[in-house]
């Protein structure tokens, strides 16, 4: 299997967004099931979270009131991280379609 970061996937498993905000799958799997976070199913049955609904999530839980604090401040670094590196690549896609010839 591919090693990489985290942070530059497209696509989680319950398991890698668990790590991602330091809380348990069982949890990340209630706030699926609760609607809360969106994600589709595979063929096999495992739920796969699209990056862009990750970061969308992770806005969500990090302004949330009743997010505690644990997962609050793992939700707002790993929107940082994710929502990060999406600007830099954005901007350097930008400054290279804007270089003059």
């Amino acid at each position: 299997m591919r090693k990489g970061r985290l942070e530059d996937r497209q696509k989680f498993t319950t398991g890698q967004f668990a790590r991602l905000v330091e809380s348990s799958r069982t949890t990340v799997v209630r706030w699926i099931e609760e609607g809360r976070l969106r994600a589709r199913r595979t063929v096999g049955g495992w739920y796969i979270i699209p990056r862009a609904e990750a970061v969308d999530f992770l806005w969500d839980l990090a302004f949330s009131k009743r997010t505690p604090l644990r997962i609050w401040q793992a939700a707002s670094a790993a929107y940082e991280k994710l929502s990060g590196e999406d600007e830099l690549a954005k901007k350097a896609a930008r400054a290279a379609v804007a270089k003059p010839k």
